[in-house]
């Protein structure tokens, strides 16, 4: 499923330790993704550059901020029966996390030297 989501992209994929796996990592790598993840504690570190640990330090946020919405704000938890009233559903859950949620979590680009 992963392969077919990224068909045609060439960049880097941040992903947490549930997508660890040596043949999906080299038939990524045959489309032109670099797949990043976190070691498992079992396995030999992989050394990551400053810029793939920072990017995985912001997936982090992401996640927890996907599950926030999910949970506290009903993101996703309706059965919409159409793609307005879907749609409507997602604004409506960003629109209370804008307006009810103190201590918003920050996300910034760290700027790379080309």
């Amino acid at each position: 499923m992963v392969e077919q989501l990224v068909k045609g992209i060439i960049a880097k994929l941040y992903a947490d330790r549930g997508y660890i796996s040596h043949e999906l990592k080299s038939r990524l790598k045959d489309q032109g993704i670099d797949l990043m993840t976190y070691h498992r504690k079992n396995m030999q570190a992989i050394k990551l550059s400053k810029a793939d640990h920072y990017h995985l330090k912001q997936r982090n946020k992401i996640e927890t901020l996907f599950s926030l919405l999910k949970g506290t704000y009903n993101l996703v938890t309706s059965k919409a029966r159409s793609i307005t009233g879907y749609l409507t559903g997602i604004y409506a859950s960003l629109c209370a996390y804008q307006l009810c949620h103190q201590n918003k979590p920050m996300i910034r680009l760290m700027e790379t030297s080309a």
